[in-house]
């Protein structure tokens, strides 16, 4: 077993290196899922803005606007001053501001005019305050024509804007409408494998690789099949000690919530199979690759850009049609679309299992394919050197 040895050795040689791409992976992880997984459940809400109202007109009507936008926002004190108002607004003491004008029902309610408002340039809550102003005045409008007295229907309008609706979130997926925590750590698990896998075996059939190294084992008596046999058994041990730490991550971040979820064997499965087409991959590299200098480049080209095409760093749902149709050719997004299937369904239904299968025995095929063209290029490389 001295090949098998010497693979042991050369690996002892680069786990600084593994366990830095673990912290990396576990602080991306951990800290995307505090920034949109507890998150994700309260992201749309009620915006407050400091804004200024100018009541030139003093009238019912006036009142009851400041009022109901009193409801929404902080109202600012501000004296009727152009140079004053526009200094808040470009330091952003204040983000809107509505300027009432006198005789405000006739020229506004009963008229055609429009309120003149000045907000701050590129900012999208401005609309957000211009619609409000409008569902006021035309609330008040439809009630004051439909027979109601001015007051009640300034009244009756603010009184339905103090009611906050009841929403009942229907639990579609078994998650209660949310992404599992431990789903974003196996989101980003395929970039850590591919960069751990193939930057460590990279550097060790390197090793194996030079030419002063083929030529002793040529004349030591490990035949090739031997020889072939404990790096296929160091690829294993290297692959499957890799796993099973990016495994048990999951158990001490999350407990309970990723044991008792009924995916993960699902999740183990998923991750398993990916961690061999890294090994393949690995395998494929390092069979090309003569020096050291070059892994790196080679390397972070192949975990980055699968990272960034397949749904690891940005979510598939943002991604172009002519990526997603690029992507489809690369093991890793067949991985995430599994990762998805787990994360957004608590019980699979048979259409989804035969989707996950599908993902599963695709990612199975890229291993078998990365492998068969690794093994012609090192057979091709030892015909041609005799």
């Amino acid at each position: 077993m001295t090949v098998f040895k010497g693979f042991l050795t050369i690996t002892k040689r680069n786990l600084k290196m593994v366990f830095l791409y673990i912290i990396i992976f576990l602080t991306i992880s951990i800290m995307t899922q505090k920034m949109l997984g507890p998150q994700g459940g309260i992201s749309f809400e009620r915006e407050s803005l400091d804004i200024a109202v100018i009541d030139r007109d003093g009238g019912a009507l006036a009142k009851g606007l400041t009022e109901y936008l009193s409801a929404y926002h902080n109202i600012k004190d501000m004296p009727d001053d152009k140079s004053i108002l526009q200094d808040r607004l470009f330091y952003r003491e204040i983000y809107y501001i509505v300027t009432i004008p006198e005789d405000f029902e006739n020229k506004v309610l009963l008229g055609t005019d429009t309120l003149p408002v000045t907000k701050v340039p590129g900012s999208t809550s401005g609309y957000y305050v211009d619609q409000q102003i409008n569902t006021f005045i035309n609330s008040v409008r439809v009630m004051t024509d439909g027979g109601f007295s001015l007051t009640d229907a300034i009244a009756k309008v603010q009184e339905n804007s103090k009611e906050s609706p009841q929403v009942t979130l229907i639990d579609k997926n078994g998650h209660g409408g949310s992404m599992p925590a431990h789903a974003f750590m196996y989101q980003y698990m395929p970039y850590i494998i591919i960069s751990i896998l193939c930057y460590t075996l990279g550097y060790i059939m390197i090793e194996f690789n030079k030419t002063d190294v083929r030529k002793r084992m040529r004349c030591s008596a490990v035949s090739d099949r031997a020889f072939n046999s404990q790096i296929f058994l160091g690829y294993v041990v290297v692959g499957f000690a890799v796993w099973c730490i990016l495994s048990i991550m999951p158990i001490f971040v999350y407990r309970n919530d990723f044991l008792t979820d009924t995916n993960l064997p699902f999740y183990l499965l998923n991750s398993f199979i990916l961690t061999i087409v890294a090994l393949t991959l690995a395998f494929f590299v390092g069979s090309f690759l003569k020096s050291e200098e070059l892994i790196s480049a080679v390397v972070n080209v192949l975990s980055l850009g699968m990272s960034f095409l397949c749904g690891v760093f940005v979510s598939m749902d943002v991604l172009g049609k002519g990526v997603l149709t690029v992507a489809h050719f690369l093991p890793v997004y067949w991985y995430e679309i599994v990762n998805n299937l787990l994360a957004g369904n608590k019980v699979l239904s048979s259409s989804q299992m035969t989707e996950l299968y599908q993902g599963l025995g695709i990612q199975l095929l890229f291993a078998a394919a990365l492998l068969g063209a690794a093994l012609v290029l090192r057979k091709n490389r030892a015909q041609a050197e005799g």
